[in-house]
């Protein structure tokens, strides 16, 4: 459920402004996460909802690619597309860090920490097991 609630943020944050520059003497300028590294976190994010779904689509509910190590290597392209961004973001001079400017790469950034919440109590629960 992590996961899924995390992949849903990340994805609905993508579109959003994840850099906004400007505003005060000149025009404000914003960019969303489909123009940069940005791109990884929703490919990632639909790729997480694409595994909890797969099972569904048999009649066994069984499928090989649903498993912790799936799930971990998705999240590892979406943080690494976080961070890239995150680290462009600041970068940028003139870009103000604050929730209600760059709504986009929090949403994510939140998104990305469930859903690693998520994937680490699927590890949690497979050791547990053994």
């Amino acid at each position: 459920m992590l996961i899924a609630i995390g992949a849903v943020l990340a994805i609905v944050g993508v579109p959003l402004a994840w850099l906004k520059v400007g505003g005060v003497v000149l025009s404000a300028e914003t960019a969303s996460g489909f123009e940069g590294a940005g791109v990884l976190v929703f490919l990632a994010a639909i790729g997480m909802l694409a595994l909890i779904l797969l099972p569904y689509t048999t009649r066994t509910g069984q499928v090989s690619l649903d498993r912790p190590t799936s799930y971990l290597a998705l999240l590892a392209v979406g943080l690494v597309g976080l961070v890239l961004e995150a680290l462009n973001v600041l970068s940028t001079e003139g870009t103000r860090l604050l929730p209600t400017d760059i709504p986009g790469i929090w949403l994510a950034g939140i998104g990305m920490i469930l859903a690693t919440w998520g994937v680490a109590e699927l590890f949690a629960e497979r050791a547990s097991e053994h």
